[in-house]
C-alpha cells in the first residue's frame, strides 16, 4: 500500500509542477515533452499504451498508483493488483492520447490539430527517414514543438538533423522534402 501511495504522490506532484510551469508560468523548455522512446506500431498504435514523455509518465504513474491503492483497499493480493495496475495505467495513457488530448488541442485554438494545414512549413528530421521507410520530424507551431511520423516524398534518404519542408499531411503522417532539394531546383532555374 505504501508503494502505491508514494508513486501516486510523486506523480501527482510532478504533473502539477509541469502544468504550473507550462501553462501558468509559460515555461516551455522544462523538458517534460521530450520523447522517451521510438516505438512505432504499424497497424495498432501500441506506442500510445506506453508513456511518450515524462508528462505522460506522470499520468501513467498516477493511474497506476490510484488503481493499486483501490485494489489494496478491497484486499486484492499483490500478484493480481500489480499487473492490473499496470494495465489500468496503459489504458488511461491510451485514453489520454486518443480522446482527451485531441479534445483539448481542438478547443484551445492556437495549438496544432488534425485540421491545421501544415503544408509548406519547415521542420527538422529527428529520426532518419529512409527512402523506402519512415522516420520522424519535429516542427514548431506557435512556439510549441510537435513530432510527426514522416516519409520522403521523393524516396530520398533524409538524415537526422536535416532541414525539410512538409509538403502535406495525411492524418499523423507527413510527406516531406529536403530543403536542399528545393534550393537545388531554384538554383538550376536561375542559372538557365
Amino acid at each position: 500500500m505504501t508503494f502505491y501511495v508514494v508513486v501516486t504522490v510523486v506523480c501527482v506532484t510532478a504533473f502539477a509542477a509541469d502544468m504550473i510551469l507550462r501553462y501558468m508560468e509559460k515555461v516551455r523548455s522544462f523538458g517534460m515533452e521530450e520523447r522517451l522512446h521510438n516505438i512505432k506500431g504499424r497497424t495498432i498504435p501500441i506506442e500510445d499504451l506506453i508513456p511518450h514523455n515524462i508528462t505522460m509518465l506522470t499520468i501513467f504513474g498516477t493511474a497506476f498508483g490510484a488503481f493499486g491503492i483501490v485494489s489494496k483497499l478491497f484486499g486484492i493480493h499483490g500478484f493480481v493488483s500489480f499487473p492490473a495496475s499496470i494495465a489500468f495505467g496503459c489504458i488511461v495513457n491510451f485514453t489520454v492520447m486518443h480522446f482527451i488530448k485531441p479534445f483539448f488541442v481542438g478547443i484551445s485554438g492556437n495549438e496544432l490539430n488534425d485540421r491545421t494545414d501544415i503544408g509548406g512549413m519547415p521542420a527538422v528530421c529527428i529520426e532518419r527517414i529512409g527512402g523506402d521507410d519512415y522516420g520522424r520530424i519535429e516542427l514548431v507551431y506557435n512556439g510549441r514543438k510537435y513530432d510527426f511520423d514522416a516519409v520522403s516524398a521523393n524516396d530520398t534518404d533524409i538524415e537526422k538533423g536535416e532541414a525539410v519542408y512538409v509538403l502535406y499531411r495525411e492524418d499523423s503522417l507527413c510527406f516531406v522534402e529536403k530543403q536542399s532539394e528545393i534550393t537545388d531546383i531554384i538554383n538550376e532555374k536561375e542559372e538557365t
